[in-house]
């Protein structure tokens, strides 16, 4: 070979070899994964590092399936509210309503009167009411024609049959073909479970001045028809002992309207204000129905009163008025209450009237007069989102005596005064007075204006701090004045008190600390100046 031939193949060799930089390998190339090629990747795919990139992939491709997952759940959503929006108005008919398991204790036939309502038409009678009937606040048309109203009326009939406390909460309602039945026919599938018969209750109260035990044992769908039987046992440091049993019954298969017969009795221990103790039994007969525009309640009463176990030191007049007595009585009563809140409402009113006849067949000539109470609040916030609040609050009680001694019975008196009253005075330490002994009144009036804010720097507590002025007055009807001069000294030169404390809210009751300063008051009546403490439910 010719050795100038080899010396330039070399050379070239030598060249070739410096102008591709080549360089000897020290790993195997590495294979990478479709998903991570730059054909398969998806423009979201985040580029991984070859250290972690096995883990990270995974990751990914589990966020990416939850992703799809989602996507694909709220697609499904989406499709289905267009479905039930474009078939609310497909025509629709209920044929019927069956009940696979059949309640064991509720009657069947009251079970078909509460159900009928809503597939039947309504009654044109004109003794019908049309607030009692419970399709009506479905808010379709009866008997329904559509899906849509067909849904308003399954929630007004699940609401209803809640109405009686007899069925649980949870009312199952399904909607299958009708059998045997035309094109857009449906039978509506009822589950129902019945709530335990036997309801046994024990606690404490404390309320108006006084503290107690009570029991309770109710009895659920006695014959089969929501009714219910319930017997009360109350002992206290005032109230003695106290028993009633009462039998309740819903009247035209209806929640909103109610019958109740009851049986009571009531050892009271008047002693704090009226050296006396009241022993009263008797029976009550009310229906009571509840309109949308407020619940009216029609009471008959009959009441045997005895006043007894008078103290050593009782004044004269208590002791004149210390004879038995029998009312008889008719009473009505209207409430309509919107309020929020009953004690630191920012919104809503109670209106609260009632009208008393006594003098009824086998009533006592005392126990015979005409009696007219009106109870009244207002709540407000004083500016939004202050947690600033305040109520006015009013009572007024005239009661005329029909009797012909021209006087009322110690238990038809009106007493005022006391914590949860008139703050200020004594439990009923408000009008005319015998000694120590308090002597109540026929007409009496109170108002009470309150303030409530948040605690300084606290106001998630449940303390709220409280400000008030109450005024009032009590007084006895003067047979020698007429009506109008008898309402006007009413309202003439009330007493007035003012004060501030502390409120604690503990449900269900009210505790009130509060330092009361009375303004103006008359000579002779229960004054309590200083520091007050009220419990209860009700307060002015």
């Amino acid at each position: 070979m010719d050795p100038h031939a080899q010396e330039n193949r070399s050379a070239t060799v030598e060249e070739v070899d410096v102008d591709i930089g080549f360089q000897p390998r020290t790993e195997e190339p590495r294979l990478a994964a479709p998903l991570a090629s730059n054909i398969f990747r998806d423009a979201r795919e985040p580029v991984f590092r070859r250290e972690t990139q096995g883990e990270e992939v995974r990751q990914w491709q589990e966020e990416e399936f939850q992703r799809k997952l989602r996507g694909e759940y709220e697609e499904m959503q989406r499709r289905l509210h267009e479905v039930v929006e474009t078939s609310m108005d497909h025509p629709l008919h209920i044929s019927s309503i069956r009940i696979p398991n059949p309640p064991r204790v509720t009657r069947p036939g009251f079970l078909n009167s509460l159900i009928s309502p809503f597939i039947s038409k309504p009654s044109t009678s004109p003794l019908s009411i049309p607030w009692l009937n419970p399709a009506t606040t479905s808010g379709a048309p009866n008997p329904p024609q559509t899906l849509h109203e067909i849904l308003l009326t399954t929630k007004a009939m699940a609401a209803h049959l809640r109405g009686f406390d007899i069925f649980h909460d949870d009312v199952d309602v399904k909607f299958q073909p009708a059998e045997g039945g035309a094109v857009g026919d449906v039978d509506l599938v009822l589950g129902v479970r019945e709530k335990g018969r036997l309801f046994l209750k024990g606690g404490t109260e404390i309320g108006g001045g006084e503290g107690g035990a009570n029991a309770t044992a109710r009895l659920r769908n006695v014959f089969g028809g929501a009714e219910t039987v319930e017997f009360n046992a109350t002992y206290g440091t005032k109230t003695k002992s106290a028993y009633q049993l009462a039998l309740s019954t819903p009247l035209l298969a209806s929640p909103l309207l109610n019958l109740s017969l009851s049986a009571f009795s009531l050892d009271r221990d008047n002693t704090a204000f009226a050296a006396h103790r009241e022993r009263s039994e008797g029976g009550r007969a009310k229906i009571s129905a509840r309109a949308p525009w407020g619940t009216h309640d029609l009471i008959y009463e009959f009441i045997n009163r005895e006043i007894g176990n008078l103290t050593p030191k009782a004044s004269i007049s208590i002791r004149e008025l210390a004879y038995p007595s029998t009312k008889a009585s008719l009473v009505h009563t209207y409430t309509r209450d919107t309020r929020d809140d009953a004690w630191t409402g920012s919104r809503g009113s109670l209106v609260k009237v009632s009208h008393e006849f006594a003098g009824l067949p086998c009533s006592s000539p005392s126990a015979n007069f005409f009696k007219s109470t009106a109870q009244t609040q207002l709540s407000r916030m004083i500016w939004p989102g202050s947690g600033w609040h305040y109520s006015i609050a009013s009572l007024l009680t005239i009661s005329v005596p029909l009797s012909p001694s021209g006087k009322t019975a110690l238990p038809d008196r009106v007493f005022l005064g006391g914590p949860n009253s008139v703050r200020g005075w004594r439990i009923g330490g408000m009008g005319l007075r015998d000694g120590h002994d308090s002597l109540g009144g026929d007409l009496a009036f109170a108002t009470g204006l309150s303030v409530y804010a948040p605690f300084p720097a606290k106001p998630e507590w449940p303390v709220k701090l409280h400000g008030f002025i109450n005024t009032g007055r009590v007084t006895a009807w003067d047979c020698q004045r007429t009506f109008g001069n008898n309402v006007n000294k009413l309202f003439s030169s009330p007493n007035l008190s003012a004060g501030f404390g502390l409120l604690y809210r503990l449900d269900p009751i009210r505790i009130e600390v509060n330092l009361a300063l009375p303004l103006v008051g008359r000579k002779g009546e229960g004054w309590a100046r200083g520091l007050g403490v009220g419990i209860g439910l009700e307060f002015l």
